[in-house]
């Protein structure tokens, strides 16, 4: 039996994780771990541990070492310990994520050049570098100065033992749903905006979680006053989402006006898609990766909320429409996107099968 090692700091409950562990499980693979938790030990006792963890673990032969996400500062370590066999799962740039998308520092200042050093030698010691999509591989390549020989494409999928069909009661109140980390590329505002649009139309918004623009956007939903019509919901457990969602006629996803956020295509994407949801989410070269986009999202222009609004006009009153859309989100799911599929496809492109 072939041997797959996890290594880092990444985050075991990560969708992303959990799905390569998962696929790699379905292939017939063995998977192991080299795991030590940033939380638990912080600073450069972080690195000193990892790599007496991986020296003991080096002693086996192992097919694939996986470098988890997040991973830029345990690839490094990785290639120390177990030479060209290491796979970095990069999944975004952390100089786009902080100084582009968030803009937590300048593009001048020396956490910058940090970020940008580790997206390029987190690649460059790596024998292989995964991607969630093509859009993505294509900015790395220019960005870094990469080539793309380099790297593969995998999408992320959803964990579908969490999320799965769950059917919206009838008698609910129509309710569209929303979960995020309230980051810039997710667009919260243009959700906000069309809520006020639709604000004496019969419709229930929800709004879960909390991060960067939390305070912006409650501030936002006061000043609008929109309290009666947008239900706040703080952070909650990832295991709580579906039971949100299972309620919901239509999910969203990104609104974002960004190159990052037209490059991706969400967690909550995927996860409304093995839910057999109605998704609305906005236009751009990530999502059209997706074959039969068409058919299974209702695709609005970013930074719109008129377009959002209208959307959802448009889908609240067609339930057969909302079905349908639902219906080949989950089909598309489970014939592409399911957790064995996607790594058997990553196994190809390794040649390991």
């Amino acid at each position: 039996m072939k041997t797959v090692l996890f290594f880092g700091f990444y985050d075991r409950k990560y969708s992303r994780t959990k799905v390569l562990k998962r696929g790699f499980g379905q292939n017939g693979w063995e998977v192991e771990e080299c795991h030590v938790d940033p939380r638990i030990y912080r600073g450069f006792g972080k690195y000193i541990r990892l790599f007496l963890q991986g020296l003991k673990v080096r002693r086996k032969k192992y097919d694939i070492v996986l470098v988890g996400f997040p991973g830029h500062n345990a690839a490094p370590v990785a290639r120390l310990l177990f030479g060209s066999k290491v796979i970095f799962d990069a999944f975004l740039s952390q100089y786009e994520t902080n100084v582009l998308d968030r803009k937590m520092y300048a593009a001048n200042s020396w956490r910058a050049r940090k970020d940008r050093l580790l997206d390029t030698w987190g690649c460059k010691l790596a024998s292989k570098v995964l991607l969630d999509t093509q859009s993505n591989i294509n900015f790395f390549v220019k960005e870094f100065s990469l080539p793309q020989e380099k790297f593969i494409r995998v999408f992320v999928g959803a964990d579908d033992e969490l999320f799965f069909p769950a059917p919206t009661p009838e008698e609910a109140e129509f309710t569209v749903h929303f979960h995020g980390t309230f980051i810039p590329v997710q667009g919260i505002q243009y959700i906000v905006e069309a809520a006020d649009m639709l604000r004496n139309l019969g419709i229930h918004f929800r709004i879960v979680g909390h991060g960067q623009e939390s305070s912006k956007i409650d501030a936002d939903i006061k000043r609008r006053g929109l309290e009666g019509v947008i239900e706040r919901v703080p952070k909650v457990p990832v295991e709580q989402i579906p039971g949100f969602m299972a309620g919901a006629h239509i999910v969203l996803g990104l609104f974002g006006d960004n190159d990052r956020g037209l490059r991706a295509i969400p967690n909550k994407v995927y996860e409304a898609m093995a839910m057999g949801k109605a998704i609305i989410t906005e236009d751009g070269s990530g999502i059209r990766e997706l074959s039969y986009v068409a058919e299974m999202f209702l695709l609005v222009p970013p930074a719109n909320a008129r377009a959002l609004a209208d959307a959802i006009l448009a889908l609240k009153a067609n339930s057969d429409k909302r079905l349908e859309l639902g219906r080949k989100a989950r089909a598309f799911f489970e014939h592409e996107l399911m957790p064995r599929k996607m790594v058997a496809g990553l196994l190809a492109a390794l040649g390991e099968q």
